[in-house]
């Protein structure tokens, strides 16, 4: 067994999207930093070491994923957005390697 840097938190141990508050400990490596791994690994091929998810994220906060937001007797595209519904940076946890950025290889 094997301690590696969290892939999804960079190592910190907070949430990198501060979901609850700017104090919230990192999901997938409980605010250790580091999550133990077999000494048999390689990068997840889905998403690349990365830990992150590269096909979901957050909705956004400001249109709640709509792209748009209006305004009385307008509408226009979201300023957070830029009209795709979704956060940039806000990934959620890789659903093949969960958050650890890399999965265990047999032998």
């Amino acid at each position: 067994m094997q301690h590696i840097t969290c892939a999804y938190c960079n190592g910190k141990g907070i949430d990198p999207f501060h979901l609850l508050s700017d104090l919230s400990t990192c999901q997938v490596c409980g605010g250790r930093g580091e999550v133990t791994v077999r000494d048999t690994t390689s990068p997840c091929p889905f998403c690349t070491g990365s830990g992150k998810d590269p096909h979901h994220r957050l909705t956004c906060p400001v249109c709640w994923g709509k792209g748009v937001v209006t305004a009385p007797k307008q509408s226009r595209t979201c300023p957070n957005c830029h009209g795709t519904g979704k956060t940039e940076g806000n990934d959620l946890p890789c659903i093949r390697c969960g958050g650890k950025g890399v999965i265990e290889v047999k032998k």
